[in-house]
């Protein structure tokens, strides 16, 4: 779950669609997303292969995988977009994300997908684009 305001507009990152925008100024450190149980959703590998295609199809576009199974943010969490100059990083003791610089209102969120998850089948899943 998101711990600061943002919103969605089209992207800064060409063909990357919508993308996740700061609507507060987020100093460098603050945590900005934590997984919450009660609100964001955990699909096991068991429950994502019950799923239809088409559902398979949208979990694997906005879910990221840890410890092999499924995290789907319920918030805006899910459009933050991808660069290899990110100005986020994933805490290796929770699932958390922290601001890596000062983020001003208005600036893209962006992640290094390859952060994300503790083996590498994670991170394979989650690179690709």
């Amino acid at each position: 779950m998101l711990l600061v305001k943002t919103h969605l507009k089209e992207s800064t990152i060409p063909e990357a669609g919508v993308g996740c925008f700061a609507s507060e100024f987020i100093r460098k450190g603050t945590k900005i997303w934590l997984f919450n149980p009660d609100i964001d959703r955990r699909i096991t590998q068991e429950q994502f292969k019950k799923f239809s295609k088409m559902e398979q199809e949208f979990l694997s576009m906005y879910c990221y995988m840890h410890q092999g199974d499924y995290y789907l943010c319920a918030d805006n969490g899910r459009f933050f977009n991808h660069s290899t100059n990110p100005n986020t990083y994933e805490s290796p003791d929770e699932q958390a994300t922290f601001a890596m610089i000062d983020i001003n209102i208005g600036d893209e969120i962006l992640s290094d997908y390859a952060a994300f998850g503790d083996t590498a089948e994670d991170r394979m899943f989650n690179t690709i684009l």
